[in-house]
């Protein structure tokens, strides 16, 4: 007997809910900033405007390379400083959507996601940034991969043997109903958010989203390919975050338990047995060779074995985990609601809080070369000492 549709639908209207609620939390919001919904387009799409309380506003990553930060948040608000955050320069920026992540690709090479499915770079550090990739771009990739999947599932039921025959023309129907749903967003867009971007170097990176969504480019960003097909990732679930160990090992961590790994560079991905239910929002691979996921309610798995097998780190901290860092001397931080900042100074093996005020969300974190770490979350930029547990916020103390 064939599922109807409003079975389907039905699935499909749970996995939205868990998805909402997992993505208010990673940007420790009650909600995604609108998600296209809560402004008008047209004001999203026009450029971010210069704000003197940008650095106060709602910023959810950060990156570092050599001298220059860079500092990404609500509204297309992205800032950069080259004095380790003691002054700001706001970025032209061409969308007013919220940005959601950034990070370096070589020299001068920076790119950023954003809601409503964007994908931003720049080639002058981050000092100007041009649309790369639009929602009704990342529509197109997707409807051509579920094209080619279709196609490949229509030969595989006229192949089939009646015990068979049955799951995979439920399999089909299911790709028929997503080529109907992306389809309809190459006209208006996508309205979910790209939630991560990563780099292996200039040429090599990925862009990862709510739903699912994996790009891929070799070329350094001229082409991208979407290739959330070849994930063990039936349900669709969110991909917040990709790290890659120090033997090569490319981990993502997503929604709901979701873990993948590659051996082989991403030419083929493989699902890690679920060892917690709950969404994993980080992945952090560390200077001696471990991988470090992290996530709701405190939770911490360590891998000293490229993934294969994943030990519980026991922080003695529940407040969800959001961000996190690692540097060439061992050191790991982690941060995230509630005012927590996790420190280790042996690649995750053991941590200890560092004590802060206020309360605040962390969506990201970067270690300064002087050991202060500079994070953004709600309140915007703030410094802290991991030591001293100073903390300043703009340009006094908080």
């Amino acid at each position: 007997m064939r599922r109807s549709g409003a079975a389907r639908n039905g699935t499909k209207s749970a996995s939205i809910r868990t998805a909402a609620i997992s993505a208010a939390v990673l940007i420790g919001a009650l909600g995604w900033l609108g998600v296209g919904y809560g402004s008008p387009t047209e004001f999203a799409l026009l450029p971010a405007l210069k704000s003197e309380l940008a650095e106060q506003s709602l910023l959810l990553d950060i990156a570092r390379n050599d001298g220059r930060l860079l500092v990404v948040g609500e509204r297309g608000h992205i800032l950069y400083s080259d004095d380790d955050a003691q002054s700001w320069t706001q970025a032209d920026v061409p969308v007013s959507l919220a940005i959601t992540s950034v990070t370096f690709a070589g020299p001068g090479q920076a790119w950023a996601t954003a809601h409503d499915g964007f994908l931003l770079h720049s080639a002058d550090n981050g000092t100007t940034w041009q649309v790369k990739l639009t929602g009704s771009d990342v529509a197109k990739l997707s409807v051509g991969a579920i094209e080619q999947r279709i196609e490949a599932q229509r030969s595989a039921v006229a192949e089939a043997t009646p015990e068979n025959r049955e799951d995979l023309e439920w399999a089909l129907d299911d790709s028929l109903f997503a080529l109907e749903e992306a389809t309809a967003a190459v006209d208006v867009g996508m309205t979910s958010p790209m939630l991560s971007v990563w780099f292996a170097n200039a040429r090599d990176g990925y862009a990862l989203g709510a739903y699912g969504v994996f790009l891929r480019t070799r070329d350094g960003g001229e082409t991208w390919v979407m290739e959330g097909n070849r994930l063990d990732n039936p349900d669709k679930y969110h991909l917040y975050s990709l790290a890659r160990s120090s033997a090569g090992t490319l981990l993502v961590a997503g929604e709901a338990g979701t873990l993948l790994r590659s051996l082989d560079n991403g030419d083929s991905w493989m699902r890690i047995e679920s060892i917690y239910p709950g969404s994993f929002f980080g992945a952090v691979a560390t200077s001696d060779g471990s991988l470090l996921i992290y996530g709701l309610r405190g939770n911490v798995f360590r891998s000293t074995d490229e993934g294969e097998t994943w030990t519980s780190v026991d922080t003695g901290d529940q407040r969800t985990l959001m961000c996190g860092t690692a540097t060439d001397d061992g050191s790991v931080i982690l941060a995230g609601s509630a005012g927590v900042i996790l420190y280790s100074d042996d690649n995750g093996a053991n941590f200890r809080p560092v004590p802060t005020e206020g309360g605040r969300v962390y969506s990201g974190v970067s270690a300064a070369p002087g050991g202060d770490l500079v994070t953004v979350g709600f309140g915007g930029i703030s410094v802290v000492d991991p030591n001293l547990s100073s903390m300043a916020a703009g340009d006094g103390n908080e």
